[in-house]
């Protein structure tokens, strides 16, 4: 093998081998950023309830929230989950949109209440 086509293959594997690494340090970072959305979803859920919902059950005369106060305390934890997230963590939560965001809400709050 000549020495010029040596260097054209070594300069190949060496690209390729940067583009994996960027590909998988890319992932990794893409896994925190959702490890982190998913965290700040759980402590939303956690605080609306304390502060929101907790309140509203004791003022209802039955215990039970309306249709109408389930959704607001989804969307208080929403808009809170976004807010104290770290940067990336928001961008993907508001990547995710609403309907997806509001099916992890709900998971949380199902494991809550469990």
């Amino acid at each position: 093998m000549s020495i010029e086509l040596q260097e054209v293959v070594l300069t190949l594997i060496f690209t390729l081998l940067l583009a994996a690494v960027r590909w998988v340090a890319k992932r990794a970072e893409l896994n925190d950023a959702k490890t982190e959305a998913l965290e700040a979803i759980v402590v939303a859920v956690a605080s609306v309830k304390q502060s929101y919902v907790d309140e509203l059950k004791a003022k209802s005369a039955d215990g039970i929230l309306t249709e109408e106060e389930k959704a607001e305390a989804r969307k208080n934890a929403a808009a809170l989950a976004i807010k104290i997230a770290g940067p990336k963590a928001a961008a993907l939560l508001v990547e995710w949109g609403e309907e997806k965001v509001r099916h992890y809400i709900e998971a949380a709050v199902a494991k809550a209440s469990a």
